[in-house]
């Protein structure tokens, strides 16, 4: 399944140890502990763009997507899950200075 955070209706957070997700009048939620990766994608448009992405995959192979220009891709990525989890920082910095279309992993539960 596939779940796609992009209108203005649609909102991603994380609180207690639970990832909610709400995309078309449906509301999705994931145990933290079910994530096993993250990944930050860019496209060849640049940093300037917000055409970065975020996409989160859980064990039972649902993803979900948000684009850095909805108003919850930050705060759910710097101020929710990277309390919650260790991200790399080091690649968020890489993928928010790349100019290709590049998938960047941040996160994966050993």
């Amino acid at each position: 399944m596939k779940v796609l955070i992009e209108t203005p209706e649609d909102s991603l957070s994380l609180e207690n140890e639970v990832i909610k997700a709400v995309s078309e009048g449906a509301e999705h939620c994931f145990l933290l502990e079910r994530l096993e990766e993250a990944v930050v994608i860019t496209t060849d448009m640049g940093p300037f763009y917000d055409d970065m992405g975020l996409a989160l995959r859980m064990d039972d192979g649902t993803a979900v997507f948000i684009l850095s220009g909805h108003r919850d891709y930050d705060p759910f990525l710097f101020q929710q899950l990277s309390k919650s989890i260790e991200i790399d920082y080091e690649a968020i910095i890489q993928a928010s200075a790349c100019t290709d279309n590049k998938i960047f992993r941040i996160y994966k539960r050993d």
